[in-house]
């Protein structure tokens, strides 16, 4: 509905929607009068009715009902053109869409306007202007007869056609051959071809029918009834009983196998945290249900399902009107509640269509179901990959920011290396990413080796830590214990071993391993001219090893001395296998934290973190603890303040809920140790939930179950709640938004009694014109 108020035509409409645009017209003197005995109040925005303004064959001046909630109490001025105004109020006489209001005014022969105010009175006391217009008899080309005002089945606010008009039908001049207890209202609407149904599916369920519900949109998807059962005392008329086990089957209904836009509305009642409202299959089209106890909308095109949740709850065993729409243009997804907007988000990408394309058919009560609790995640930490998604952060939680000082992935050549001699090659044989990667090896007794051709210097305020970064692998026959290769870094006076592998470490032949090496400046010199060297002397032919992205970077925070590394048995003995995860160092009082990446979890419901731990060796004020991100806090899985122990403890099983809002999990491990001999330590991590694919069978009340090929605007999906709110059928309302320029509409009515139906009545028709008069 749109605010209007119009000064020069016979009819004049005053909405207020949100808050009243107030037209002030200076007529006169009388004007002034006007203001200074009769203040006017400021519009309220919370007023949602419309009056429509007119003067009638005989002048008389009509105020009417035309849409939004009732008028229980109100006040009327009226002033005239010479300045004379009269006041009347009303209390508790309510006026509800198609009455008038008691003006009682004639516009006299030698008066060409009027001006009419009335004030909705509050229960508060407060007043709140709904409708506000100066009123004129409308201009008559000469030769013409004045239009009837007779009462028509279907009119426009303004009598006008034009797209500025709600569309009105009422029931009044229906004569039926039954006694009706419902209208059933299914509007039409043409452009350039024949009338289609504004609706793709119209079931009212006002029949009683043991075995199917009636589509009266005239497209013939009638459902099928499987156990629900039909009662009077729907929302509107009947309705149907579903317990559980029952539901209702209806075709496929729309007109493509993709769906660009769609309205869902239906009235439901229930006591249940869940059920399926409507579905067309939630992982290939759509799904409209109740998700502990708010509604659920759940969408599937290209790019998956996703599912928005309602913030109302509707579990509460009274009536609600639900409505959900979605937008292609915008990807965007909408839930309202009684009328009301409920929660708006922008779930798929611009353009998408809704579907999969397989055309299923759909069904009214029944769920697909959940799932049993499945593993979404889980490791038992035997594998370096597991360790390499968990990213060091500084102290105070942050992540650190690294200095690029030189990347080499020797795709082309060995860049800012140099070759050593011996037996050191470019090889496309093995490579962890690109075309090449580096082969050192021992030949028959003589080392082979890569190093930094031009110097760096790290003599800077900036730098503090320093981490080389590289993937290798191990290979060939001739590898044996003890054996090893080595990354040497020189100090500005001499070369240091900061990396020594000895074979095996823990790692198997011809697999990629991802290795950080951290050189702090309180342990290391930082010299003006820093290098480092790759070399291999394993005393063997068939000893290679592979290098490949070689990563220098370096950081202003000064790193603590903690090790997040796998934990063999000689370390910590694990909960199983060989291995378990965890830290150790010398730097109390401060904290070392790793980040682990996120963990998907979207689709899950129940989820829950299960996980680990011990800690050997520890001291009083030493620390562990695991957590996971909630927004923009820490929560903690555990948590362990005074680990003080001669051995190792026990390992200890926790298991935490993960709120139903989170989508990803984020898990941070910290920790604190005095020692290199203290460990601290996690196993055996697993993440649970229960996969959503629908939502069980509904309990509880359906009527009403209408679907749209169309995003219904917010005014209309609020006047078809105003409309049926009560229970009562005694009208139907278009808003203004809903219609365009050059469409025809009309409206058939069906009169029904819970058993019958009556003959079907429409044959008013309005063409939408441009309105090339009048005020608005």
């Amino acid at each position: 509905m749109k605010n209007k108020t119009f000064s020069d035509n016979s009819y004049a409409a005053s909405e207020v929607v949100g808050a009243i645009i107030l037209v002030l017209i200076a007529v006169g003197a009388f004007a002034a009068i006007y203001y200074q005995v009769f203040p006017v109040p400021l519009p309220s925005a919370d007023s949602h009715i419309k009056l429509m303004g007119y003067i009638d064959d005989e002048r008389n001046v009509v105020i009417e009902h035309v849409g939004g909630e009732a008028l229980i109490s109100y006040k009327i001025l009226s002033v005239r053109e010479n300045g004379s105004a009269s006041m009347s109020i009303y209390e508790n006489q309510p006026l509800m869409i198609g009455k008038r209001l008691p003006i009682n005014k004639t516009l006299l022969y030698n008066e060409s306007q009027i001006r009419v105010t009335v004030w909705s009175i509050q229960k508060d006391g407060s007043e709140q202007i709904v409708f506000d217009g100066i009123i004129t008899p409308k201009d008559r080309t000469p030769g013409s007869s004045p239009q009837p005002l007779l009462d028509p089945m279907l009119v426009s606010t303004l009598r006008d056609n034009t797209p500025d008009e709600d569309l009105i039908c009422y029931n009044y001049t229906i004569h039926p051959n039954i006694n009706p207890i419902t209208f059933i209202y299914n509007w039409m609407i043409a452009s350039t071809g024949p009338y289609t149904s504004l609706a793709r599916v119209l079931m009212p369920f006002d029949t009683q029918n043991l075995f199917q519900t009636k589509d009266y949109s005239g497209n013939g998807y009638n459902g099928t009834i499987n156990g629900a059962t039909w009662t009077k005392t729907g929302k509107l008329g009947g309705a149907y009983q579903f317990d559980g086990n029952d539901f209702i089957t209806i075709p496929y209904c729309f007109e493509n196998n993709k769906i660009d836009k769609i309205t869902v509305e239906v009235w439901i009642k229930t006591s249940e945290n869940s059920g399926t409202i409507l579905s067309y299959n939630r992982g290939k089209y759509w799904e409209l249900a109740v998700s502990n106890g708010h509604v659920k909308w759940s969408t599937n095109s290209s790019d998956g399902t996703v599912d928005v949740i309602g913030t109302k709850l509707v579990n509460d065993n009274t009536w609600h009107l639900i409505a959900v729409t979605y937008n292609s243009s915008l990807g965007d997804c909408s839930i309202y509640v009684d009328g009301r907007l409920d929660i708006y988000q922008h779930q798929h990408a611009v353009g998408t269509l809704l579907g999969s394309g397989d055309n299923p058919a759909g069904a009214i009560g029944k769920g697909t179901g959940v799932a049993g609790v499945q593993s979404i995640f889980s490791t038992d930490f035997e594998t370096q990959n597991e360790r390499d998604t968990w990213n060091e952060q500084n102290s105070t939680g942050g992540q650190q920011t690294w200095t690029n000082l030189r990347y080499d992935n020797f795709n082309s050549n060995l860049g800012s290396y140099t070759d050593g001699g011996s037996d050191c090659y470019l090889t496309n044989t093995y490579k962890h990413e690109g075309t090449q990667s580096v082969c050192i090896r021992d030949n028959s007794g003589t080392g082979s080796s890569f190093y930094l051709t031009n110097s760096i210097d790290v003599n800077a305020p900036d730098y503090k830590t320093l981490k080389i970064d590289f993937w290798w692998m191990w290979n060939g026959n001739g590898w044996s214990n003890g054996e090893d290769w080595w990354l040497l870094y020189f100090n500005g006076v001499s070369w240091v071993t900061v990396l020594d592998m000895n074979y095996p470490s823990g790692h198997t032949k011809d697999i990629w391993y991802h290795e950080i090496v951290y050189i702090n400046e309180s342990t290391y010199i930082f010299p003006n001219n820093m290098k480092i060297w790759f070399q291999c002397d394993a005393s063997d032919n068939n000893d290679l090893v592979y290098i490949d992205q070689v990563y220098i970077n370096a950081t202003s925070y000064g790193r603590i001395q903690a090790d997040f590394i796998l934990l063999p048995s000689t370390a910590l003995t694990p909960h199983t296998g060989s291995y378990s995860i965890g830290g150790t160092g010398d730097f109390d009082p401060e904290y070392a934290l790793y980040n682990r990446t996120g963990i998907d979890i979207l689709g899950y419901s129940n989820v829950k973190i299960s996980v680990w731990y011990s800690y050997k060796a520890t001291e009083s004020n030493d620390f562990l603890g695991l957590y996971y991100l909630n927004g923009s806090q820490w929560r903690p899985v555990f948590e362990i303040n005074n680990p003080q122990i001669t051995g190792q403890a026990p390992w200890t099983h926790v298991i935490v809920n993960v709120p139903e809002t989170l989508h990803v999990i984020k898990l941070q491990f910290k920790w604190r140790t005095s020692s290199t001999t203290e460990y601290v330590a996690i196993d055996d991590l697993e993440i649970t939930g229960i996969l959503y694919t629908g939502e069980s069978n509904f309990t509880g009340l359906i009527d009403e179950v209408k679907i749209y090929p169309r995003d219904l605007s917010p005014e209309q999906l609020y006047q078809n709640y105003l409309c049926t709110k009560d229970g009562n059928t005694n009208r139907s309302v278009i808003v203004s938004e809903e219609i365009h320029l050059d469409e025809s509409w009309k409206c058939f009515v069906t009169p029904n009694d819970g058993i019958y139906d009556d003959l079907t009545i429409g044959d008013d028709i309005f063409l939408i014109i441009v309105n090339y008069g009048g005020g608005g």
